[in-house]
């Protein structure tokens, strides 16, 4: 196989895990765990299982380097994304509390009579 098409591949498995994966875990544990499930092979060398041929493909150590570099990258941009996203649900709820704090009727702007 192309090492362009196994790359492909394997980026493509590397989005895949990680938009599943287990938030409570540290970065090294999510590593371990998709290069055991992904890339690590029964004789200890890492391989990619070809889902067309359902064969396995040795990889070489730059392939691995660069899989472990790009799976550390994209799971850093992922969690300072979420990081962003709950300050933003945060903030959205601190909006509606104080909407809902408006809502309170002021008598000190109607007149005595």
């Amino acid at each position: 196989m192309d090492e362009k098409k196994l790359w492909v591949k394997i980026s493509g498995s590397i989005n895949y895990y990680l938009r599943y994966y287990d938030r409570k875990k540290s970065d090294e544990e999510l590593l371990e765990d998709y290069l055991y499930c992904t890339l690590e092979g029964e004789n200890g060398q890492y391989e990619y299982l070809d889902k067309q041929t359902f064969k396995y493909i040795e990889l070489s150590d730059e392939i691995v380097e660069r899989a472990i570099n790009a799976f550390k990258e994209r799971l850093k941009k992922k969690r300072e994304k979420e990081k962003i996203n709950e300050i933003g649900e945060n903030f959205s709820r601190s909006k509606e509390i104080k909407k809902e704090m408006g809502k309170v009727i002021d008598f000190s702007k109607y007149r005595k009579v």
